[in-house]
């Protein structure tokens, strides 16, 4: 069996070549790997032609397409009958991706899989065991920061993988069209895995499949690129993915969202203290007041998809919300974490 490898690299140059060894060092299936650069301007697209010349597939872009459109211009070329997506910042354990096929065996109905994923300089801390989602379209990784004690050492259906490590069905990408382009960057993976299972498709959690992610290291984990990106398409999943009595409230969850991180901000816990310290109240008003005109002018055509997502629509109205329901994150949850 022949898996297509994707790392999508933007100035990725300090983690680059370790992440792309450890594709090329998987034990198992035959592995062909295809880099995509969104104009680096550090060298380490050319660092990775000279250093592996024809062992990898290079495609380069002039600019920064966004890891969307990135991973699409690979979907285009691959030939595997599996698709692993890997961040730059990211290596994958000896094993990985053939722990991951194994738990797709005689399971046609699984079109994507998720790994463990551990922090890269604390592999005794998850970074990912799978996404939930919040009621207002924004998610997080199941088990983020928390101390690896073998609460997710069993393998069990979730609801989408983490994009930074994961496994997807060829079939499954080809028959949603890949990423949605209008993500540009942030949340698009949560996104792909809700479509594809609103047409019937799961998703498996893996714990064998490891791999290591040394997390935001191209924008940061409280840059302005990535709260903007992040609040814009949170509405773009809300808009696109969440039932309709669900989408109707979901000002009030986002309400109760920004009240938890206020609380976690002043108390000095949580991402949003970070946030706060780097940027002020005001930076941070002036980045939602960008993302919620963004998420406006670009309305019509998430609804658009809305209609066309829910025209293929395979699961009940029933099984739509308890799929929501299984997998909620909580407020706390998300506020309160680091």
């Amino acid at each position: 069996m022949l898996v297509s490898a994707v790392v999508v690299n933007l100035n990725g140059a300090r983690f680059l070549a370790e992440c792309l060894d450890s594709l090329l060092a998987q034990e198992g299936p035959e592995i062909e790997v295809i880099l995509v650069d969104n104009g680096s301007q550090d060298g380490s697209a050319d660092e990775a032609a000279r250093r592996y010349g024809d062992g990898i597939r290079i495609i380069r872009n002039d600019t920064n397409t966004g890891f969307a459109r990135g991973n699409n211009q690979a979907f285009a070329v691959a030939r595997g009958e599996w698709v692993c997506l890997l961040n730059n910042d990211a290596v994958l354990d000896a094993g990985a991706i053939r722990a991951a096929l194994e738990s797709t065996r005689d399971r046609p109905e699984v079109g994507m899989v998720a790994f463990r994923v551990l922090t890269y300089d604390r592999p005794h801390i998850l970074d990912s065991a799978g996404l939930l989602i919040y009621p207002d379209g924004v998610c997080r990784p199941r088990g983020w920061q928390e101390k690896d004690l073998g609460q997710y050492d069993r393998p069990e259906e979730v609801l989408a993988p983490s994009g930074c490590a994961s496994l997807w069905r060829k079939a499954m990408l080809d028959e949603l069209g890949g990423f949605d382009e209008s993500y540009f960057a942030y949340l698009e993976d949560l996104d792909l895995a809700m479509r594809g299972q609103l047409r019937g498709w799961k998703c498996a959690y893996m714990p064998a499949a490891v791999a290591r992610h040394a997390k935001s290291m191209t924008a940061g984990n409280y840059s302005r690129f990535k709260a903007y990106h992040v609040e814009r398409n949170r509405i773009f999943n809300a808009v696109k993915l969440l039932p309709r009595f669900i989408l109707f409230v979901s000002p009030l969850f986002t309400l109760n969202r920004y009240l938890m991180q206020w609380y976690a901000a002043v108390t000095h816990r949580g991402l949003s203290e970070h946030f706060v310290k780097e940027y002020s109240w005001f930076g941070l008003a002036g980045i939602l007041l960008r993302a919620y005109a963004a998420a406006a002018w670009r309305l019509p055509e998430m609804l658009r998809k809305r209609r066309a997502i829910s025209r293929s629509r395979r699961l009940s109205v029933e099984e739509w919300y308890g799929l929501i329901s299984r997998f909620k994150l909580d407020a706390i949850e998300l506020a309160l974490k680091y």
